[in-house]
């Protein structure tokens, strides 16, 4: 009888425990990004994996969201906040001094649900949903439990086959480059007149604004387009000095909210300059086309 009324004992305390779990002790662990939903466009699987975060991972542990950043694999946290007492299940991940967006959840066992609202949203999400036009995006999350090893296979027995020696031909004769041709005179006062003032470029993925002062100082903003960029990547604002040598614009970053651009040097030559356009050679050799805004 002792013993039954122990094992009895034993069960409940079991069952309790397993009442007692909140939704962010079953959030604990690694998870896979296996849908997002942005503007109404479901993103293709690669760019979850080489733009957003390397192999679409999260990890959650505590009340922070970690993941790698595949441009530069730093490691980003994000903390965040639930409340399961709301209808739906409420959500908001914490910025640098404001609630960067506000989303409401669902979670079962292996899937993780996030309508999240981006940081320019007043009003927190009613739906799972991310229609064209709306400020959220909608991620689905997939737990990742231990996955073993491949198996291993049989190397097959191949007797080596040796290749005939390569042919090799003789080195093309390739011309001397021309020379380069000299810049206008004055050219740098030209440039230094212009380059005065604020600029912009964008690509597919951020927005990037450039203000050059006439101290030897800039700074500049770097703005995510999409919405998973905008929550949990964050705009990258930095500063530093300028300097113009020969039409060579050489930039220091001595300041910046992403640790990996502080001290950071890089320069472009200016091909072309106006009142409120400019073209220039990166030190990589890219072109980057630059408009004025003020």
């Amino acid at each position: 009888m002792v013993r039954w009324t122990w094992m009895i004992g034993l069960l409940l305390g079991l069952a309790n425990t397993s009442l007692a779990q909140t939704d962010l002790d079953r959030m604990q662990g690694t998870w896979e990004i296996t849908a997002l939903i942005d503007d109404g466009t479901v993103m293709p699987e690669d760019m979850l994996r080489t733009r957003f975060a390397v192999d679409g991972r999260f990890t959650i542990k505590d009340q922070s969201i970690s993941f790698v950043k595949p441009s530069t694999n730093e490691k980003k946290t994000v903390l965040f906040v639930i409340n399961e007492k709301t209808s739906p299940k409420s959500l908001d991940l914490a910025g640098a001094d404001k609630v960067a967006g506000k989303g409401i959840y669902v979670l079962s066992d292996n899937v993780l649900l996030l309508c999240l609202g981006t940081p320019e949203a007043n009003a927190r999400p009613i739906d799972f949903s991310a229609k064209k036009g709306e400020p959220t995006i909608l991620l689905t999350l997939k737990r990742i439990r231990g996955v073993p090893p491949p198996p291993a296979f049989p190397v097959a027995q191949t007797t080596p086959v040796i290749p005939p020696a390569p042919v090799i031909p003789p080195a093309p004769v390739i011309p001397p480059p021309p020379a380069p041709v000299p810049p206008p005179a004055n050219w740098d006062a030209t440039i230094r007149r212009n380059l005065i003032g604020t600029w912009g470029h964008q690509n597919d993925d951020w927005l990037v604004m450039f203000t050059v002062n006439e101290d030897g100082t800039f700074s500049s903003k770097r703005s995510f387009k999409k919405k998973f960029g905008k929550l949990f990547h964050g705009d990258v604002v930095s500063s530093g000095t300028w300097k113009l040598i020969d039409g060579v614009v050489i930039c220091t970053i001595t300041a910046s909210t992403d640790a990996e651009q502080r001290q950071q040097i890089f320069s472009y030559r200016i091909r072309t300059i106006s009142a409120t356009e400019l073209i220039a050679v990166d030190q990589f050799g890219g072109l980057r086309y630059e408009w004025k805004t003020c």
